[in-house]
């Protein structure tokens, strides 16, 4: 697709959608196939009407009326059936296009980086899928496909009208320039006022998605009635702009009927004075009436479905935003397999730049500076003699730099254990990021098995990392659907051995269900521990080379953190690990620690190594020591009490009071 942000003008937008609906040309071309057959009834009924008014009902030879009204009852059954097919296949082919239309969205949205979702409600990437897609539908479903049709019955019965009688015809086309002024000024109107709409419902939805998935917190902050007059004030204002973009869209629909009544007025008028003249006879007149409903019908039903169009591209527009955010990782044009790998990773000057856009907040991009409320799209002009150029000025963004990691070089060796220590906001997270490629470096490289990361095929590389977090995400499902997630074929007895290996098997025997106990949204159900060993049963049934740890035990209680520890040192077992943790037992028994501050590795080496330093890790260990719980404390001084590998000899006992 055209990925230019600066190019969603009417023009390229129906440009870019027309790139995806050509796929469809085969069923597109059937509808205008079976419309071109249908065109017969309209243009054949008026004449018929003529010859059964000027020559049947005064009994001039010809037709019988008997053969008139069998031929005219056949036309309009043609008509039906033609018009029921029709409509049958241009249904189908719009349910299919917002099926694809959303696989292809939902598709693109599971290749952007992290960096896409750092800034942005998961409501609002939502709606983009939900409520655009669906609205983009219209354009099929409204009949714009069927506008080519109308385009050619336009242009036949202009013909047919001068062929009947030009004077007429031409006092009949008069109010063709109004039609043209009215479109040009109510359109722009109209897409803007369905635009406001689209960017409320957005804020709406960013704000429920997020309220709803925090509800016990809400709860718990006594903040109910504060969140329903929130919600009460945006719905109410997407009210507004929805009955005001109704409005509109009514106001152009009465102005195009009133053209039309007016036209046809004139025409009764001067037309009967024809008549009354003997210029023209009634079967004419009649007919000529006809062949002006069949000019000014699909004027009017453009008028109907301008609006779907206006709405509707005011959805595309959105689509496409999110089509314009390329992916960040992507694969080389040769990118080499991994079907195995060792876990040897390297890093070589690895240096990193945290770079984040977030819309800037303008008072004057919101409704009385409330973030919570949209202002209204408004025309640069009040009256517009040719179409405007309606592309959305993309937000101003502001662009935030943040030195992330600067000049990281270390080794790990197969079956390794890194633990990676330093302050908040060290840099560690983002260490461990750079491994599955969430993030690329901007410097230097890592590479596993000595070639360069970003040389593999990022799913063959990722399908050989695990990582289990400080807050897992479980998904709605059976258990059992859960820890298979990553080897869905799985069969039953490899499930339970990883479930038994993560001392999650006699929890789950113990439900009813066992396990194909739904879980609700995120693991609702289950409590920190049960949701980590779940975890930890998914990570080794993947069994992978490489395990990634985040802070995996920090937030469990004593009982819990026994059990997860203990299924995680089964987990950690021959294979390579990096843990980001504040456990002292696993610190000390890394084989490397990565001391990190500012996003550099300041110290590195061993426990023994880095107590001998006096640094950075020292103070961080000392300090953790007197915040440890006694039993927690009196298992770490065991440990260090069994000999120099722990704390080397005439090393200064670290003070426990």
């Amino acid at each position: 697709m055209d990925t230019d942000p600066n190019s969603r003008t009417n023009s390229r937008l129906i440009k870019r959608y027309l790139q995806f609906v050509l796929q469809y040309r085969i069923n597109i071309m059937i509808i205008i196939g079976i419309g071109f057959v249908q065109f017969v009834v309209p243009m054949a009924g008026p004449m018929i009407t003529k010859r059964m008014i000027d020559q049947v009902l005064v009994n001039k030879p010809g037709w019988s009326l008997t053969e008139i009204v069998i031929v005219l009852g056949c036309l309009n059954m043609f008509g039906n059936a033609m018009n029921f097919f029709r409509n049958r296949v241009t249904v189908r082919l719009g349910n299919q296009m917002v099926v694809d239309l959303r696989k292809q969205l939902y598709a693109h949205l599971q290749k952007l980086s992290s960096r896409f979702y750092d800034n942005r409600q998961v409501g609002s990437v939502v709606s983009r899928i939900m409520n655009d897609v669906g609205g983009a539908q219209n354009l099929v479903n409204s009949g714009v496909i069927n506008l080519l049709v109308d385009m050619f019955l336009v242009i036949f019965a202009g013909f047919m009208l001068f062929h009947l009688q030009p004077r007429l015809a031409l006092s009949a086309l008069w109010i063709l320039p109004l039609y043209y002024l009215t479109f040009t000024n109510m359109n722009v109107r109209i897409r803007f006022a369905w635009r406001s709409v689209h960017r409320q419902m957005e804020r709406i939805s960013g704000v429920l998605v997020e309220r709803i998935a925090g509800m016990k917190i809400v709860q718990s902050f006594n903040r109910e009635k504060a969140e329903m007059d929130r919600f009460d004030k945006q719905a109410k204002h997407h009210f507004e702009y929805q009955t005001s973009a109704q409005t509109l869209s009514n106001t152009l629909g009465r102005f195009s009927q009133m053209f039309n009544d007016t036209g046809n007025l004139i025409v009764w008028f001067l037309g009967g004075t024809l008549v009354l003249h003997h210029q023209m006879t009634i079967g004419g007149l009649m007919a000529f009436q006809a062949y002006l409903g069949q000019l000014y019908g699909p004027i009017q039903r453009f008028s109907d479905t301008n609006v779907v169009v206006q709405n509707s591209l005011s959805n595309i527009e959105r689509i496409f935003e999110v089509f314009d955010n390329e992916p960040e990782i992507q694969n080389k044009p040769n990118a080499r397999p991994l079907p195995h790998c060792s876990g040897d990773i390297v890093f070589q000057d690895v240096t990193f730049t945290y770079v984040s856009e977030r819309p800037e907040t303008r008072k004057q991009d919101f409704k009385g500076g409330d973030p919570d409320i949209i202002e209204r799209f408004k025309p640069d002009k009040p009256f517009y003699v040719v179409p405007p150029r309606m592309r959305p000025d993309p937000p101003p963004m502001i662009v935030e730099k943040r030195l992330a990691l600067k000049n990281i070089s270390f080794h790990a060796r197969p079956g390794e254990v890194i633990a990676l220590v330093g302050p908040s906001g060290a840099g560690k997270s983002t260490f461990i990021n750079m491994i599955p490629r969430f993030y690329d470096p901007d410097q230097g490289q890592i590479l596993l098995d000595d070639v360069d990361i970003r040389d593999y095929n990022v799913f063959d590389l990722r399908s050989h990392i695990a990582l289990v977090l400080q807050d897992n995400i479980l998904f709605s499902g059976s258990v059992f659907d859960n820890i298979a997630y990553g080897r869905p074929e799985a069969t039953e007895e490899e499930v339970h051995a990883a479930s038994k290996a993560a001392n999650a098997h006699d929890f789950v025997m113990e439900w009813d269900q066992q396990y194909e106990t739904v879980l609700g949204e995120r693991g609702v159900r289950l409590s920190g521990g049960q949701k980590q060993r779940i975890a930890i049963a998914r990570a080794l049934l993947k069994n992978p080379r490489i395990l990634i740890l985040d802070e995996a035990t920090s937030a469990l209680d004593a009982e819990s953190e026994e059990l997860v520890t203990t299924a995680l040192e089964r987990l950690m077992q021959g294979r390579t690990t990096f843990v980001i943790a504040h456990r002292l037992a696993t610190i000390v028994r890394a084989n490397q620690i990565l001391v990190m501050n500012r996003g550099e590795v300041v110290e590195k080496g061993t426990h023994a190594e880095l107590l001998r330093l006096n640094g950075l890790y020292r103070d961080l260990y000392e300090k953790q020591l007197k915040a440890m719980r006694p039993e927690d404390l009196t298992a770490v001084i065991s440990m260090m009490t069994k000999g120099e590998k722990t704390m080397p000899k005439g090393e200064k006992r670290v003070s426990t009071s």
